[in-house]
């Protein structure tokens, strides 16, 4: 079975983790830490918003995005996603008297126009959320890169803050040197977890064992704490590497999403079909889910309704049921594996 996320921790990477290649070199404006969810709280903890400020977060969505506001201690204001995965502008609208900050999030590697969002909004600090979309130029004040496992590039932990704003990056960098190291015992328990993650992916493995522990596991409730760090040495060393080969991933990916966009054109049960600019996945709306499970099941090609839990966890965190368009297209979205 082909595993819907791309996990590869092969021998060049761990020749890297373990020091036989340079550390990443971030610039000035760029933040390294343990995960994308540790720059999206760190970016909004160095606004000094008040206590219960509103900042919008689109409601098809990771739990992390929305724990972060809350952990920030922020007020989460659910927006509602249009027909094309972006954020729905009206409901923005309608929404944002009172509101501090914005998180965009770049749903499944499609652009929203954040230019149109900032002149539109200019009292709106706008934060990218580009855990799908790495490598896109960052147009709104801060915006958050994730490299995990899946990702593209896919290097199994860790995440990137940009901050735009040249008059915010004193404010980051000084509750950024106040985060823990991984020490040389996290480095190797990271190690550690990376190598077995990459084994249990394996096409054989994963199709006996892994894939029906992770049917059997329980969603998370979305309130898990985030610990936040600076990113680990091994993965710094990783992302160095990988960067040097992430234009041949994407060309690749593209040509593997556009020729299984081919494949569905025909296809009675598919309504349209997006392939991102960073192509990690492609997304096809059907109005029979399940149906198209099967079919690629059959195939031997793991797919995944990402984000299923959307609604579960937007709840815990205030969500009024008010954003409608979203709901319907989690019911008629299926993720399949483009690497």
């Amino acid at each position: 079975m082909k595993p819907r996320v791309e996990v590869c921790f092969d021998k060049a990477k761990r020749r890297a983790f373990c020091g036989k290649k340079p550390e990443y070199s971030p610039r000035q404006n760029e933040f390294l830490l343990n995960h994308a969810r540790s720059g999206l709280l760190l970016a909004l903890q160095s606004l000094g918003l008040p206590q219960g400020s509103k900042v919008g977060v689109m409601v098809y969505n990771c739990h992390t995005v929305m724990n972060a506001v809350a952990q920030a201690g922020l007020q989460v204001v659910f927006i509602d996603v249009d027909d094309g995965l972006k954020i729905d502008i009206d409901d923005l609208r309608k929404k944002s008297e009172g509101m501090k900050a914005v998180v965009v999030t770049h749903l499944f590697g499609v652009f929203n126009d954040i230019e149109a969002i900032r002149n539109e909004f200019p009292q709106l600090l706008v934060i990218e959320d580009c855990a799908h979309a790495f490598g896109k130029e960052i147009v709104g004040d801060f915006g958050v890169y994730s490299i995990g496992q899946g990702k593209l590039p896919s290097i199994g932990d860790g995440g990137v803050l940009v901050v735009k704003s040249e008059g915010r990056i004193g404010k980051v960098d000084a509750l950024y040197q106040r985060l823990p190291e991984y020490s040389r015992r996290d480095d190797a328990k990271l190690f550690c977890k990376l190598w077995l993650t990459h084994l249990m992916h394996g096409k054989w493995l994963y199709g006996l064992v892994t894939s029906r522990l992770k049917r059997s596991k329980k969603p998370q409730s979305g309130r898990e704490a985030i610990a936040m760090k600076k990113m680990s040495r091994g993965v710094r060393a990783m992302l160095a590497l990988e960067k040097d080969n992430l234009e041949g991933q994407v060309r690749l990916r593209r040509a593997n999403a556009q020729q299984e966009m081919g494949t569905l054109e025909d296809n009675a049960l598919v309504k349209h079909a997006w392939c991102g600019e960073n192509p990690f996945m492609l997304v096809v709306r059907s109005e029979n889910v399940a149906e198209l499970r099967r079919q690629y099941a059959l195939r031997g090609v793991e797919t995944a309704t990402h984000f299923a839990h959307s609604l579960h966890w937007a709840k815990t965190f205030g969500y009024q049921g008010d954003c409608p368009n979203a709901e319907r297209l989690m019911k008629e979205l299926l993720m399949i594996p483009v690497y």
